[in-house]
């Protein structure tokens, strides 16, 4: 990618806040730094403090909005690096629209490069990074090379008691989260499709020994640590097996409606054993499989109920997605993508941006509220 596409000047005006101006293709930079012979694009940015006046002012603006009710956007970013010339590469270059980022393939020991782009994509465009891993088993990603899982957590940290070492274990994730200042953890739970372990398994979470005790004890030890700080747990996977009590804990519910091959299977997806969660409408994103389907802005198979989604060439599943609204006239918290940095077919995040957009423009026949 050339270096002179980051460097074109950013003629819209900054004024307007409709939401559409967050989910268009976004300024990447100006042409009057103060004291600059040249305009610093966005991928070379050091610091927020290398922002103009009118860059500040823009992503003001847009921080607020982020603040107001809409339909989010989130991923799960692999292959961070914030190194290079490929914006793929880097936080700050993903769309304005962009609320949640879920780091996959990243557990810590982050670099400065990383810790510059993580400070400018959370101060300056106002997102939320969070830790992620699938948690099958007591100490997955964080049992030291050479010890068990069991001599560590259970014996060590827990003195013999798994769910003392269960506490540890969830401490240690807190640990990483405060050291890195990062919005939380991302719980990846997939026992019934190839996660299982002594931490998952297809029983109800819930605080009682004859159910899943085990990863109750992880998203309290989680929850006590993270809210009062006001970070959060964001629950994806099999959200359905949260309890009720429990699922009060969770931020948000992330469905991996990967699959799904038309819009009502993608409402049964959420609706089927989701509907008794604690406000479920408001904390549901429906996310898409790119790592597979990223040229096509998902499953190429997609079957929309809307006539005007139904008749484009590729991104009807996404699109779908962002503009769903539920039978009682709801819409969903969001949408989001599995390797959302693959999305560069016609241009970067394409897909992502227009479904985005089309998801925050209510037209004045849509008048239910976003929640």
């Amino acid at each position: 990618m050339k270096m002179l596409k980051y460097a074109l000047v950013a003629l819209t005006a900054l004024s307007a806040v409709a939401c559409s101006k967050w989910t268009d293709e976004e300024k990447l930079s100006f042409d009057n730094q103060q004291g600059l012979k040249r305009a610093i694009p966005m991928i070379e940015m050091t610091s927020p403090d290398q922002l103009t006046p009118e860059q500040k002012e823009y992503y003001a603006k847009l921080r607020a909005w982020k603040q107001t009710p809409h339909v989010r956007g989130f991923g799960w970013f692999g292959g961070w690096t914030a190194k290079g010339t490929d914006p793929q590469k880097y936080l700050r270059m993903l769309p304005d629209s962009v609320d949640i980022v879920s780091l996959w393939g990243t557990h810590g020991d982050l670099t400065e490069a990383q810790k510059a782009d993580l400070k400018f994509f959370r101060e300056v465009k106002g997102g939320k990074v969070l830790l992620c891993w699938i948690v099958s088993n007591l100490g997955d990603q964080l049992t030291p090379k050479g010890k068990s899982a069991t001599d560590y957590w259970v014996t060590e940290k827990g003195g013999g008691d798994f769910l003392e070492g269960v506490k540890a274990y969830a401490n240690a994730i807190c640990d990483s989260i405060e050291k890195y200042d990062l919005d939380g953890f991302d719980i990846d739970y997939e026992p019934n499709y190839g996660g299982s372990g002594n931490m998952a398994n297809s029983n109800w979470i819930a605080d009682d020994s004859n159910e899943n005790i085990n990863m109750y004890t992880f998203i309290k030890t989680l929850y006590d640590r993270l809210n009062p700080k006001g970070r959060m747990i964001v629950f994806d996977g099999e959200p359905y097996l949260l309890a009720p009590e429990v699922s009060k804990l969770v931020s948000f519910y992330i469905y991996q409606a990967y699959h799904e091959s038309n819009t009502a299977a993608a409402l049964k997806k959420i609706t089927d054993g989701g509907e008794y969660l604690d406000n479920w409408e408001a904390k549901t994103f429906l996310t898409l499989e790119f790592q597979m389907y990223a040229k096509t802005g998902g499953l190429p198979t997609y079957t929309s109920s809307r006539a005007d989604i139904q008749k484009l060439d590729a991104g009807r599943q996404i699109m779908d997605y962002a503009r769903m609204i539920m039978p009682n006239g709801k819409r969903i918290a969001g949408i989001g993508t599995y390797h959302m940095e693959l999305d560069t077919e016609g241009g970067n995040y394409r897909f992502l941006r227009q479904a985005l957009n089309a998801g925050n423009r209510v037209s004045e026949t849509q008048k239910e509220p976003f929640q």
